[in-house]
């Protein structure tokens, strides 16, 4: 209940303790008063009022006159003297007369009575101003009658807004007794809708019930008979009884249980004796480790003694298990090919191996959570993946990021394999295996260790970060031979080329010896003895899918090529650094380092050309040189090249030539360039004779070697002939022209029998050294 219920209720408590104060009242008799309409007591009020202050007669008539002949104000006898009433409670009385009037007027009544009442004080309002403007005789007088009607006009008003409070009242109190009794009936209603919803919640459940027997998957009818004993299966009762062959069927399916957690039971402590026996065995072979640990520890001075290095490799088979895949094939393939044929191969794996284990480690659980997570974690992780690479593309990466990237971009394998390979004169090139986790590829850097210590030259050829350079053709070890790295590097604008002393160099050759094969836009093509022989190692598994794992029998078929090219390329840089050594020092042709049987097969004995200097020179200088412009153009010289600068003089006549050198000498042929300068500046371009020249010391190299042993002498045999070429230049061209003065003419030492033939006017520089004269070709 409200607060407006309790307050109806002590209304109607009160109202009620009223009329019965009334009624009580009435029933006693009131002596010495006169005859008023109205009853009870309304006329000692009015007396009560009227002994205070006088109202004439007139004014009540002519209120009674305006008023509607349905509701008529009868008048009162006004008492001269003052009446004595027997009344206890005179406000109560008057309370008790509102209720009364309120109960027998209706509203209507009242308003109709109001606004009689109210148009009255209007006239009477009207009449005092009127008299106040006038003033006639008298006028003060008429002024106070008509201001004590106006004020009893007043007194009516506020008793009938006393009697239509009292309405209010009682229309409240009554509101509030059918409120009550509502909200009593809604209640029950609530507790029968309550009741329903139970009923109907039960009547559910009731329909819903499954026996725990509906849930056991029995055996079908017809087995159940065939199965069960007739004890159990009762077929004279139960087949025509479907209650009956249900609990028959679950009396048969309980006996089955029984005897199969009997038999659990059993293979149980069978289990238990097994691994019993199990852990015992684990115990003695635990007991065994130490004593066998002290018996290899005693025979370690043996094992040093007969060379046995048993500990050491058993060390590295554990390491081994912890290699990536491409560095274990690579480790598998090398220790096979040395055990088999090569014993000055050493092959051994070295790192972090606390790092490696950890790293496996971390591939284990992450490998885990990806099986574990569901097509939605997916698709939640896809499209987290794209809002990340939006907001990369909105905001820039700062330094911090950019750094962490590279160094993961960048990052190693903790182990690395090292294969050491010797030759018999006791120099020995240590290529170290690297991998890297991000871009899937494999990497190399090289050292060499020489037997004994050999003079240092301007130029570094036997240095371990170019020596391995070219082994295949334009395979220089600066960039990635897998595709997808240029989209990784290119991401975090990372140039490999300025890591490389850090991560060392993705050959192409080291790719397929660690079993990965990648996608090449072109196929290799070699030249040379060399690249015929390591044509295998690139050619045959250059194309393919992307970090695709080759046959284990191609990576041993081409082991046997690298290692053999990778001594060569030692045996020929050593060959070429004591070249380099000579030529630095050498002040003249005689002291070029030549073997004396070369030089008695292939040139004559007096040569007058001197060798002025021979010094290295840089790419810029060589691609500005007038006589380089064509080979550059062409792409037959690359940066890769090893460049030098010869000057040769003969008198006043000097030969400039602009030698490159190969990264794989002596397998691809050094490639000069000439330029003469006497009497003028002379280019191949405008000399014909100085274009036979360079075609002599450029196409006919192969004349002068003719076993590999003398390819080594390649550059220095080169030279030579270039003396010789400008020897004969210089005595032909004095021949076939005229003598321009005593410095230009050259005595003629050389035999030839024409200076000059043909219509470009070839000169002799083919040389036939059993003859010992020199003629056209």
């Amino acid at each position: 209940m409200g607060r407006g219920d309790e307050n109806g209720d002590t209304g109607t408590r009160e109202s009620k303790r009223r009329r019965k104060t009334a009624a009580e009242v009435t029933r006693k008799p009131a002596t010495g008063t006169t005859g008023a309409t109205g009853g009870g007591d309304a006329p000692a009020v009015v007396v009560a009022t009227q002994q205070q202050q006088p109202q004439p007669r007139s004014l009540l008539n002519k209120v009674t006159t305006t008023t509607t002949t349905t509701t008529t104000i009868p008048p009162t006898t006004i008492p001269t003297t003052t009446t004595t009433i027997n009344i206890t409670d005179v406000y109560q009385a008057s309370l008790d007369h509102e209720c009364l009037e309120a109960q027998e007027r209706s509203e209507e009544e009242d308003e109709k009575l109001v606004a009689a009442i109210m148009q009255h004080i209007r006239t009477l309002m009207k009449e005092i101003l009127k008299l106040k403007l006038d003033r006639p005789d008298q006028w003060l007088n008429e002024v106070e009658e008509r201001r004590i009607q106006v004020l009893m006009l007043m007194l009516s008003l506020r008793r009938l807004s006393r009697v239509q409070k009292v309405r209010m009242r009682d229309s409240r109190e009554k509101t509030a007794e059918a409120r009550q009794s509502v909200d009593g009936v809604t209640l029950q209603l609530q507790n029968l809708l309550y009741e329903v919803a139970h009923l109907k919640k039960e009547v559910r459940r009731c329909l819903d019930f499954q026996s725990a027997d509906q849930e056991i998957d029995l055996v079908p009818v017809e087995q159940f008979y065939v199965e069960a004993p007739e004890s159990i299966s009762r077929p004279a009762e139960t087949v025509e009884n479907p209650h009956e062959q249900r609990l028959a069927r679950l009396q048969w399916e309980l006996e089955q249980r029984r005897d199969q957690t009997q038999l659990f039971d059993k293979l149980t402590q069978e289990k238990e004796a097994v691994a019993e026996n199990i852990n015992e065995q684990e115990r003695k072979l635990a007991s065994l480790a130490p004593r066998i640990n002290s018996i290899l520890e005693a025979t370690r001075p043996l094992q040093d003694a007969l060379d046995l290095p048993i500990d050491a490799k058993r060390d590295q088979q554990r390491i081994v298990q912890l290699l990536p895949s491409p560095l274990y094939t690579l480790w598998v393939q090398a220790s096979a090919y040395g055990e088999a044929f090569d014993a000055n191969i050493k092959v051994e794996v070295f790192g972090d191996v606390d790092a490696a284990k950890k790293l496996i480690a971390k591939e284990e659980d992450s490998r885990t959570e990806n099986l574990s997570e569901s097509d939605n974690d997916q698709d939640q992780q896809e499209e987290n993946l794209s809002r990340k690479k939006r907001n990369r593309k909105a905001q820039k990466m700062d330094t911090e990021e950019i750094d962490d990237g590279v160094k993961q971009m960048l990052g190693l394998h903790p182990l690395c394999v090292k294969i050491n390979v010797s030759t018999k004169e006791g120099n020995s090139v240590c290529v170290s295996f690297f991998y890297m986790q991000t871009l899937r590829i494999v990497t190399a850097k090289c050292s060499v260790h020489l037997h004994e210590k050999t003079k240092s030259a301007i130029t570094d050829v036997i240095s371990g970060d170019t020596l391995l350079n070219c082994l295949l053709p334009d395979d220089d070890g600066q960039t990635s031979p897998n595709p997808a790295n240029f989209f990784q590097l290119n991401r975090l604008r990372i140039n490999l080329c300025d890591h490389l002393s850090a991560t060392g160099r993705p050959y192409k050759w080291a790719q397929t010896l660690a079993g990965l094969s990648f996608s090449s836009s072109k196929q290799s093509a070699g030249t040379g003895e060399e690249t015929q022989e390591m044509c295998a190692v690139g050619g045959g598994s250059s194309v393919g899918e992307v970090a695709e794992v080759v046959t284990w029998q191609d990576s041993a078929e081409q082991m046997p090529h690298t290692i053999q090219a990778i001594r060569r390329r030692l045996q020929a840089r050593l060959a070429l650094h004591a070249q380099l050594v000579n030529l630095e020092t050498a002040n003249s042709t005689s002291s070029i380092a030549i073997p004396a049987e070369l030089l008695r097969q292939h040139f004559p004995g007096k040569v007058c050309s001197e060798l002025k200097s021979w010094r290295p020179i840089t790419w810029a200088d060589y691609e500005a040189a007038p006589s380089t412009r064509s080979l550059c153009e062409a792409q037959i010289v690359s940066p890769q090249h090893l460049l030098f600068k010869a000057i040769f003089d003969r008198k006043h006549v000097r030969l400039e030539a602009m030698v490159a050198v190969s990264p794989d000498h002596p397998s691809t042929v050094p490639v000069v360039a000439l330029s003469l300068h006497w009497e003028g500046q002379h280019q191949t371009t405008n000399n014909p004779q100085l274009r036979h020249m360079e075609k002599e010391v450029n196409v006919h190299w192969d004349e002068l070697v003719s076993s590999r042993s003398d390819r080594l002498h390649l550059l220095p045999l080169i030279l030579y002939r270039l003396a010789v070429c400008l020897d004969v230049y210089t005595e032909a061209y004095s021949a076939h022209a005229d003598a321009r003065g005593p410095d230009a003419q050259f005595h003629k030492e050389k035999i030839f029998f024409r200076p000059a033939r043909g219509p470009d006017r070839a000169f002799p520089f083919k040389y036939h050294p059993k003859l010992g004269v020199f003629s056209q070709r």
